[in-house]
């Protein structure tokens, strides 16, 4: 069977507290979308998920340093992003979406960000309060701009507070909807063009 995204997937899982759902999602995506999926985790991911859990789920090496290498990656933020389908960042907090928007490479992700010339989707997930924030509108519109994809955060229950807000991550089956439009019209452009 044709994995539905592609043969080559790499996620990126920033600091939010639905990274803790991360190591399931990525033990399904290596099952049933990509034929290879590679993970690079940041430094605020790792207070929710240990690289060394996330490894297990993932199959292999989990990349967290701008610097590291590991058998034939040599440069993470190049050779990582080469060849890939899909870059999928996801939980997006407001700072990656903010280094999306301005190109800002101080990490490892929003280096490969930067780098990547696949598809590049974020997934926002953060409070309701910072989601409405202008600053942060102001930064996935201007994410757009640059052609990165951006999946709305849909209404649900706060960590913080308790209450119901926009800015919780989405179901995944709409997730994964979204995504394989996005690599199909990526596949339709990539056709047209040669």
């Amino acid at each position: 069977m044709k994995p539905l995204l592609g043969e080559r997937m790499l996620v990126g899982i920033t600091g939010s507290p639905s990274a803790t759902i991360m190591p399931q999602y990525v033990l399904m995506m290596r099952r049933n979308l990509a034929g290879e999926v590679r993970v690079m985790m940041s430094r605020g991911a790792q207070r929710f998920v240990k690289p060394y859990t996330m490894r297990l789920f993932a199959g292999g090496h989990v990349f967290t340093e701008l610097d590291e290498q590991d058998g034939e990656i040599m440069v993470p933020h190049i050779d990582l992003v080469a060849g890939v389908d899909l870059f999928l960042i996801m939980p997006a907090t407001a700072n990656v979406i903010g280094k999306a928007a301005n190109g800002i490479c101080d990490d490892l992700i929003s280096t490969a960000i930067v780098a990547c010339e696949a598809p590049v989707v974020l997934v926002p997930t953060m409070n309701g309060a910072m989601w409405r924030a202008r600053a942060v509108q102001a930064n996935v519109e201007r994410a757009r701009g640059h052609g990165y994809h951006v999946i709305e955060p849909s209404i649900g229950l706060q960590l913080a507070d308790g209450n119901e807000a926009v800015g919780v991550m989405p179901p995944l089956e709409h997730i994964l909807d979204q995504l394989m439009a996005i690599v199909a019209d990526a596949r339709r452009t990539r056709g047209a063009r040669l």
